[in-house]
């Protein structure tokens, strides 16, 4: 089977006295995973700004790989770096989807943002805590 070729994307919200340390943690912990599943890292960006907008240069870095079928995954350091707007978000992940990317964030494996599946885990939720 041939390797999956992953993008390293890292984010911190502003530019502080430890935000240089911090997108090194996040690179370093995304470097492991790669390893970790047999990824080809092909590339790597980041920023230092808000996750409200999705037109940061780290992330139009990786998005043209993207188009350009350059990537098979985008490895993050948890689903809140690509960004802080759920809508946003998820319209992002489908675009991605589109392009056959799929997410990988090292806090919790592969990331599904399909309506079937945030419906199954609503219910699975309801049943853990019925009312």
């Amino acid at each position: 089977m041939e390797q999956k070729k992953a993008w390293i994307y890292c984010r911190v919200a502003h530019d502080g006295p430890d935000s240089a340390a911090v997108l090194a943690a996040q690179k370093n912990t995304l470097e492991a995973y790669a390893k970790e599943h047999d990824f080809e890292i092909v590339g790597a960006s980041s920023d230092m700004g808000s996750g409200l907008t999705m037109d940061r240069p780290g992330l139009l870095d990786f998005h043209a790989a993207a188009e350009n079928r350059k990537v098979d995954v985008l490895l993050i350091h948890s689903l809140t770096r690509l960004g802080r707007d759920t809508d946003k978000v998820t319209k992002y992940w489908h675009l991605l989807r589109d392009l056959g990317v799929s997410v990988h964030a090292a806090d919790c494996g592969e990331i599904d943002l399909s309506l079937e599946t945030m419906l199954r885990r609503m219910i699975e939720d309801m049943r853990k805590y019925p009312r």
